[in-house]
Order: structure tokens, then C-alpha cells, then sequence
């Protein structure tokens, strides 16, 4: 952590920034940007005459055991970018030491972040967002190829060039494999709507890690908000804990992919192959990303025994909306550093085990680290006003392909009961109700004018009020239970036992043999314990 006189003088150098010699080479002009790690300059390399990039980190090269442990990884930033040659990843040219400062010189990268962009003009489409995940996903499997973990994966991290290739940059956080334990006590390091649930818990971060923060990354771009965010950090925490990602209808085609990137457990997100093959096809303005593995369980449950031990474990309650406590008493803002501590993660077979004598010092951090951040994710529960524990509630989700000429279809790996939330999310598809005369349609079903054309066959509809070519969900029991309008989500509370069914409007039989296509949809079925 900086002093009060360390910011300060921090600050007094940006505002005299232009003009200054960094180790006697390159020569600072404007500032592009400034962040809780450091300070970003367009410079000028006198020595090889190139404009670069020089990130002034905001961490003396000198003083405590926390310095020096911030020192440690500001190296490993730079060579992990520098061992990672790729067009879609920074390039790292030199790491010096000046002013009693490391600084960081990198290519330039004349253009915005993601994040301004999208601050700019709004979100991108579903085709030109898949693009640039594209350009990400080859940038993050050379990352991993080069036993690195990037960890900071968001839209602030994305730079784009004039012409508009994006460019994953800022590796402060990165882990690298080289068995070196490197967390200060009390820190969570990284963005929290951007980071992957096994991290907020504490467990053992991977490749697919950086793949959940590149899921969130895309949802947040095409669809205009961040999947996770909630008011205040202990909210949000709870949010990528244990919530459904709330996802936007602008994402379209997009949406089965993202969906897929942000389940909580690692083990059911695709593979980075499957992962590329879906986004080629949606950004080729394929209007379905193809197969993707199928997921179970969605919600993950604490037990009753680790909650309450997180809850002695707390030492003060939560500060403010935007803020949380770190361990040592000290603010941390929404973003930054969060309380916890995490272990740095080997990509590759270690090649011994640790001594005995780095045993006890490791337990040690790794129990306090997880007090700590249990501490905090009960914190967010406790303010939401849901303690979770063996009772609480259990989501249940599949995927469905509804047929256009089957009739009622009923919906396979769910049951429903009395009282359970369900929700059916169109994924994506097209259907007609008359092939031959009648174009495709989504979800919501034809369009007034449309609809008209098929007046003459108005006794063929399952539900008179909705449009031919709606998607419509029934529960079926032992009463009769009404059909709705599904559209591109439906949420009820079941009022009785039965069967979930799903269909077209548009009676099976001879009144749906001229019926074309299928629609996906995802179906969660939420009970209380």
C-alpha cells in the first residue's frame, strides 16, 4: 500500500510528467491514463527514435516486505508480456528502474480501451463483438500456452488499433509458474464483476478462469452492462458467487456462448475450441452458435458449517456500497484490491514439492486468506438479507430444442413443483407457421400485419391472444394449467406439481404440418431447500 506522502508525490510528477528523461532514454510527452497501479505515458524512445508507451508503476523499489513483494510482481508483468509474442497481445520492450520506480516500456497503442469505446457509442453488435473475442481468445491461449494466467481479463484491458484489432494489455496481475508465493496478506487481486467464481472462493484459478473474466467481458460489450454488477462490492461478490448472470437481449446470437463462458463451475464452460468454433459462426452472422456442452447445476451452496465459520471470522462489519474492508482496517474502492489472499497457480507439473519448511508458512496464508474472503462473500449474503445455508435454494438449468410441428414438447432434466421459480430464456432459432407463404420468425411470434395473413386459420391457435409463431410454456399436471407467452423469457412461480411443456402456437396436427425450424431455450428451475 502507497503513503498519503507517496501519492502525493506521485501526483506532484504527473503534473510536471512532460518533459522528463526516464533512465536517461525515453523522454515522457502527454499522460494516457492513470490507474490504481500506475501511471501510463506517451513517450519517445531516444535511443531507437520509436514512440512507446512507459507505465510508470505507482510502488517504490524499495522499503517493507509488501514493497518488495509488489517489486517481485511488477517483474513478472513484464516478463510475462514479454515471453508472449502475438498480435493481439501487448508488446513489452524494456523494464527500468528510475526515480526510485519501476517502469514498464511497451509498444503504443494509438486507440481507445474497450470500455471507452462502448462508453463512447454504445455496445457492439453480437457479430462484431465475436470478432474481437476471437482476437482475445487467441491472445489468452497464447497466454496459457506460455504457463501464464492473465487474470484481469475486462474491457479497461482491451485496447483497440486504428483499425479496430483489439490488444490485451495490463499483466499486473498475472501468475506466473514459478512456484513463487507472491500475495501480500489480506488482498484479492483483480476486477470483481470480471473475476471468475472459483477465484471469489478462494479455490484453484485455471485457464478456464480467464475464460469465465472473458465471458463477462463480451456480455458487457455487446449487451451495454456487466453481467455481475451490483451496488456495492459485497453485492457483486455475491452476484458471481452465487447468482444467475442477468444478460442482456442485445447479445442475440451471442448469448449461448456467453451463457456457457460464465457457469460456476469450471469443469462445465467449453473448451477454447469450442469456444472459437461459436463465436466464428456468430461472427459470420450465424444466427446459432452450434453445439456447446450442455450445463447441470447452476447454483453453488456453502454449507451450513463454512458459512458460520465465516461469520466469526468477520472482524468488522462492511463499510459503504462501493467500498469493502481490508484485513488491516484500510478502504479499498470497488475494483481494486479486495480482502482475501490467493496462491499463485501452476499451469504446468511442478517439478518437486515445496520444502518442509514452506508448509506451515503457506497453510498459515492460505487459512487466513480464506476466513478472510469467507468473511466478505458472507458479508455481501448478510447485507442482501439471504444467509446461505444447506436450506437455501437449489437452481436447476437445461437446454431444450422446441420442434415448430411437434405440439407440446415436454422439457427433459427438470422437474416442477409447488412454489418453484421457473424461468424459460430464449437461446436462439427461427421458426414459420406456413413454409410456403409465411417467413421465419422469432420468439415473440409474427408482427400484427403479418399475423393477419393467417386470419383464416385463427382456430388453428393454442393461445387466441398471442401471435402465430409464439413460443409458449404450460405446466401440465393434474389440473389444467394456462399456456403463456414465453417470448424471449418467462418467469412464473409454479402453482402446482406437473410437467413443464413447451411449443408453437399452432395446434399440432394437420393445422402444423406446413410448420419449419426449431428455437433453443434455456429452462432454470429454482426451488427452495
Amino acid at each position: 500500500m502507497i503513503s498519503e506522502d507517496g501519492d502525493h508525490q506521485a501526483a506532484t510528477r504527473s503534473e510536471r510528467g512532460s518533459g522528463r528523461l526516464v533512465a536517461g532514454r525515453y523522454l515522457l510527452h502527454d499522460m494516457l491514463g492513470r490507474g490504481g497501479m500506475g501511471t501510463v505515458w506517451r513517450a519517445h524512445d531516444q535511443l531507437l527514435d520509436r514512440p512507446v508507451a512507459a507505465k510508470e508503476l505507482h510502488i517504490p523499489t524499495d522499503g517493507d516486505t509488501e514493497h518488495r513483494v509488489r517489486v517481485r510482481r511488477a517483474v513478472r508483468e513484464a516478463r510475462a508480456v514479454a515471453r508472449v509474442p502475438h498480435p493481439h497481445v501487448v508488446g513489452v520492450h524494456d523494464l527500468v528502474e528510475s526515480e526510485d520506480r519501476l517502469w514498464i516500456v511497451m509498444e503504443l497503442v494509438e486507440g481507445p480501451s474497450l470500455a471507452h469505446r462502448i462508453a463512447e457509442t454504445g455496445p457492439l453488435t453480437p457479430q462484431h463483438t465475436a470478432a474481437l473475442g476471437l482476437q482475445l481468445l487467441d491472445a489468452l491461449e497464447a497466454v496459457h500456452a506460455a504457463g501464464t494466467l492473465h487474470r484481469d481479463v475486462k474491457p479497461a484491458n482491451v485496447l483497440l488499433r486504428p483499425g479496430g484489432d483489439a490488444v490485451l494489455t495490463d499483466f499486473g496481475i498475472a501468475a506466473l509458474d514459478d512456484g513463487e508465493f507472491l500475495t501480500t496478506t489480506g488482498e484479492l487481486i483483480g476486477s470483481l464483476e470480471y473475476m471468475a467464481p472459483e477465484r471469489v472462493m478462494g479455490s484453484e484459478a485455471g485457464p478456464a478462469s480467464d475464460l469465465w473474466s472473458l465471458g463477462a467481458s463480451l456480455a458487457t460489450v455487446c449487451g451495454g452492462r456487466s453481467p455481475f454488477r451490483r451496488t456495492g462490492a459485497p453485492a457483486t461478490l455475491h452476484a458471481v458467487a452465487y447468482e444467475e448472470p442477468v444478460l442482456s437481449e442485445l447479445l442475440g446470437s451471442l448469448h449461448p456462448v456467453v451463457e456457457a463462458l460464465l457457469r460456476k463451475s469450471p469443469e462445465e464452460r467449453p473448451s477454447a475450441a469450442a469456444v472459437r468454433d461459436a463465436l466464428r459462426r456468430v461472427a459470420s452472422g450465424d444466427t446459432d452458435a452450434g453445439p456447446l456442452p450442455e450445463a447441470t447445476v447452476h447454483a453453488l451452496r456453502p454449507s451450513t458449517r463454512s458459512t458460520r465459520s465465516a461469520l466469526s471470522a468477520a472482524s468488522a462489519p462492511l463499510a459503504d456500497a462501493d467500498t469493502v474492508t481490508r484485513g488491516q482496517g484500510g478502504i479499498v474502492r470497488a475494483g481494486h484490491t479486495v480482502p482475501t489472499a490467493r496462491h499463485t497457480t501452476s499451469l504446468r507439473p511442478s517439478p518437486g514439492q515445496p520444502s518442509r519448511s514452506a508448509w506451515p508458512k503457506r497453510l498459515l496464508w492460505a487459512l487466513a486468506g480464506t476466513a478472510v474472503l469467507a468473511a466478505g462473500v458472507v458479508g455481501g449474503l448478510f447485507l442482501n438479507g439471504t444467509l446461505a445455508s444447506d436450506d437455501a435454494p437449489k437452481t436447476t438449468t437445461t437446454r431444450q430444442v422446441v420442434q415448430s410441428a411437434t405440439g407440446w414438447q415436454p422439457v427433459t432434466g427438470v422437474s416442477v413443483r409447488r412454489g418453484d421459480r421457473v424461468t424459460v430464456r430464449f437461446v436462439s432459432g427461427q421458426w414459420t407457421a406456413d413454409y410456403r407463404n409465411m417467413p421465419m420468425t422469432g420468439p415473440a411470434g409474427y408482427d400484427t400485419e403479418t399475423n393477419k395473413r393467417l386470419d383464416g386459420a385463427k382456430n388453428c391457435k393454442v393461445r387466441a391472444a398471442s401471435p402465430f409463431g409464439t413460443l409458449l410454456a404450460r405446466l401440465k399436471g393434474k389440473q389444467n394449467f394456462p399456456a403463456h407467452a414465453v417470448g424471449r423469457e418467462l418467469t412464473f412461480q409454479a402453482a402446482g406439481n406437473g410437467t413443464l411443456q413447451l411449443g408453437m402456437n399452432d395446434i399440432a396436427g394437420s393445422c402444423s404440418q406446413d410448420n419449419k425450424g426449431t428455437m433453443t431455450v434455456r429452462v432454470s428451475v429454482t426451488r427452495e431447500g
